[in-house]
């Protein structure tokens, strides 16, 4: 970043600067101070000049006082970053109207456009909203026995989960691991909700919702019991280090 800094304002050994080089970073500092910035009178730009001086780095930190920089640290380097941001921004705000001219005219230039560059998937240029989409994802909708809803995307994501848990190919090879087992549960055993419907196939919706609820709530209480149990086979169960003198982890 500092080297990106001193290019930006035009430092003529960029290519000879050594940021662990304590003598290099104090001329850097002289010729902010020269070039950039003209803070210092000329009394004590001529004592900041003295980079070998015992009494520099005190001349410094009243040079850091003069510009109100934030930096608290006690590093050169850091200070020196802050400066250059500082000159940079001095730089931009004195030349304000001809950096803008110039960055319109860099716009104004640019007259490549990217190019679109076509895909050879066909699943890339397929129009879901197209007539012939909905037609398709209904066809395949009776074709898998699977009702279909007003919104089209919403009957292609139900087709999407039947065939990703029941006709994969792990799936297919092994039926049983994903068919459900037991007996089928009637309806009619479903308690009804408090507030009855009227309307016979609400009330079977209902029912269907319930059981589906039902059947969450127990695939998540499986997966408590299971944490539960994997957390009682550490803590049931700890291991002696006699070397570290320590039970368990």
């Amino acid at each position: 970043m500092l080297t990106a800094k001193l290019i930006a304002l035009d430092y003529p050994q960029v290519d000879t600067i050594d940021i662990n080089d304590e003598k290099c970073l104090r001329e850097i500092v002289v010729w902010l101070e020269i070039n950039k910035l003209s803070l210092f009178k000329p009394k004590d730009c001529a004592e900041l000049k003295k980079i070998n001086s015992t009494t520099w780095e005190s001349t410094f930190k009243k040079y850091c006082t003069l510009c109100s920089s934030p930096i608290k640290s006690t590093q050169l380097q850091e200070h020196l970053e802050w400066l250059l941001g500082f000159a940079i921004r001095k730089e931009y705000t004195k030349n304000k109207q001809d950096y803008e001219s110039k960055t319109k005219e860099v716009l104004n230039s640019v007259t490549d456009v990217p190019m679109v560059v076509p895909s050879n998937n066909p699943i890339d240029n397929l129009d879901c909203n197209s007539q012939e989409f909905k037609e398709g994802v209904e066809k395949l909708a009776d074709l898998l026995n699977i009702s279909k809803h007003p919104n089209h995307l919403v009957t292609l994501e139900a087709i999407r989960n039947l065939v990703c848990k029941r006709l994969s190919d792990d799936c297919i090879k092994n039926p049983s691991s994903v068919l459900p087992k037991g007996e089928p549960f009637p309806l009619d055993l479903v308690k009804s909700f408090k507030n009855k419907s009227s309307n016979p196939a609400v009330e079977q919706a209902l029912k269907v919702l319930r059981l589906v609820q039902v059947h969450k709530l127990r695939d998540l209480q499986t997966c408590i019991n299971e944490c539960i149990v994997s957390m009682q086979q550490i803590t049931s169960n700890p291991k002696t280090d006699t070397k570290l003198g320590k039970v368990g982890y």
